[in-house]
């Protein structure tokens, strides 16, 4: 049985968004009963009424792992209508380095941006979409690089299995503020079939008692006081233009 807490019934709403700012998102997810019963079933199959999505969830798939750079990949199941996105405008006067204001962005609903069959609209946007395999699309921002996330077009899956129109989210660009609940944790891994054995392995049991230290010096542990460590760092930061660590 799993002891995994399961995301909240009343309505919430998650943040987050890539490295620089240029792309932002936020997923209303609604109450309990008027979230989907999860789609990844066998036809006709009946998995009870209590796994529903958004649904975060390990993917071992080796087409996730390349284009999410995650050992292993973590995405957040969750359907498109309940996700807006701002875009930030393509500006010659925008910094060519460091974060974007968010602040003043409207927000769109994601339907109409992360729209394979319209891409046109994104030229003036930072959005960035590259087909992996026939239907199957994956998206980033083009200013930092940060892949976003990932859909199917609906053409590829057969009407029968009634699935609703799906946007999965990369669980590594949620905001720490959201991620950091301990009910965002992965409920389920899939594809494990076509896991990479090690990975599969750390996925299941943790890190094996590797060492681990609190920043990148490995002659300090988790015990170790850090703070003379981290005044020095955000020392650098501030010097070299950052916000800190």
């Amino acid at each position: 049985m799993s002891n995994h807490p399961g995301l909240p019934k009343t309505p919430f709403t998650i943040h987050g968004g890539c490295n620089c700012k240029a792309v932002r998102y936020e997923i209303a997810v609604p109450e309990f009963r008027e979230r989907p019963i999860a789609p990844y079933r066998t036809p006709g199959a009946d998995i009870g009424d209590d796994k529903r999505i958004p649904m975060a969830v390990i993917c071992h798939c080796n087409n996730c792992r390349s284009a999410a750079a995650g050992i292993p990949s973590m995405v957040l199941i969750t359907e498109t209508k309940t996700v807006r996105a701002s875009l930030a405008a393509r500006d010659e006067g925008l910094p060519l380095e460091g974060p974007l204001s968010a602040d003043e962005r409207d927000y769109t609903a994601a339907g109409d941006l992360f729209d394979s069959d319209n891409l046109s609209g994104l030229k003036s946007t930072f959005l960035g979409h590259y087909k992996s395999s026939p239907g199957r699309n994956r998206w980033f921002c083009q200013r930092c690089g940060t892949p976003i996330g990932y859909s199917i077009d609906k053409e590829v899956i057969p009407e029968e299995w009634g699935w609703p129109n799906m946007l999965d989210i990369w669980l590594g660009t949620v905001d720490r503020s959201d991620l950091e609940k301990d009910f965002m944790r992965p409920e389920r891994a899939l594809w494990c079939a076509k896991a990479v054995p090690w990975v599969a392995e750390m996925a299941r049991n943790g890190n094996g008692g590797i060492a681990e230290h609190p920043l990148t010096k490995i002659d300090k542990v988790m015990a170790d006081d850090i703070s003379a460590d981290m005044v020095e760092l955000n020392a650098l930061k501030t010097k070299n233009g950052g916000t800190g660590v």
